[in-house]
């Protein structure tokens, strides 16, 4: 079979067993956003994929086993992120390929969750910057200079301001110690790419996540769809789909012979458990972490 045909078998079994769970978790009374189109996501993602490479320059669709790559898909739609709109992106990790948010994704998400506004800024060398902290612990930026001469200085910190549903706004300021501390932890270990050629876009990447961590992962479940919709979450559509199929009888995915291969790969907390906690929840009792099934 020629390279080409391998391809083509391959996107269709992923994109088919991702469609399929994500339907089996809507019979369950699980819904995605309004205005969301999970078939244009995964065939953008797809396309995107194409050109994804690993370290050594291997394509990505070849090197990263397919339960790695339906994983990454799946959290992507569950999230309801689009890589043709920037809103995250593929990043293989040896044979494991990992969907990473972006910053715009993060503010959407947020968003999602009740934020009424999200605003990340850095702070360069050289800068005027002070803050306040209010009675109620509150962090507010009280004066932030920034002549356009310090544009290409020294990147010393970052914060970002969130707007909160009642209209207050909260500020999370990390200096680029903390930031650069952040990236170790990281499976690149803060040397990507990414991190070397746009170090302010990941410095706002990085304090965005800080700050917007405490209100998405406190929220409930509907932080990941819309307000106007009545929510149910993966675990709950998990468990009654599971229920309505005879507890659990019937299997989807790939070979558990290819999770075995998996590398663990370290991620921004609320978005690398999301999914998976998610789905490891039955009857509010937390579980071992679980695959989706696939």
């Amino acid at each position: 079979m020629s390279n080409q045909n391998q391809l083509t078998t391959v996107k269709e079994q992923t994109l088919n067993n991702v469609q399929n769970r994500i339907s089996e978790l809507q019979k369950g009374g699980f819904k995605l956003p309004s205005n969301y189109s999970p078939e244009n996501a995964l065939q953008s993602a797809w396309l995107m994929l194409q050109d994804v490479q690993t370290r050594d320059k291997k394509p990505a669709l070849e090197a990263c086993s397919k339960n790695s790559i339906a994983m990454g898909l799946f959290k992507m739609v569950q999230l309801g992120l689009n890589p043709a709109k920037n809103q995250c992106y593929f990043v293989p990790y040896g044979k494991d390929l990992q969907m990473m948010t972006s910053y715009f994704g993060q503010v959407l998400i947020a968003k999602r969750a009740g934020l009424k506004d999200v605003k990340a800024n850095l702070i360069l060398e050289k800068d005027g910057f002070d803050y306040q902290i209010e009675q109620d612990g509150r962090k507010v930026v009280s004066k932030h200079e920034q002549p356009f001469e310090n544009f290409g200085n020294k990147i010393i910190g970052a914060y970002c301001v969130v707007t909160l549903p009642d209209g207050k706004q909260d500020t999370d300021i990390m200096t680029i110690d903390e930031i650069k501390q952040s990236w170790k932890q990281g499976a690149t270990n803060g040397n990507s790419p990414a991190h070397k050629n746009f170090e302010g876009e990941m410095a706002k990447r990085t304090v965005t996540n800080r700050a917007i961590k405490m209100f998405v992962n406190s929220s409930d479940d509907g932080a990941i769809i819309d307000d106007e919709m009545q929510g149910v979450s993966p675990a709950e559509a998990h468990v009654n789909q599971q229920i309505s199929d005879n507890a659990n009888k019937k299997e989807i995915g790939f070979d558990e012979a290819e999770e075995a291969d998996h590398e663990e790969v370290n991620e921004d907390a609320e978005n690398q458990r999301l999914m998976e906690e998610a789905l490891a929840e039955e009857n509010g009792k937390q579980k071992e972490t679980a695959q989706p099934g696939f």
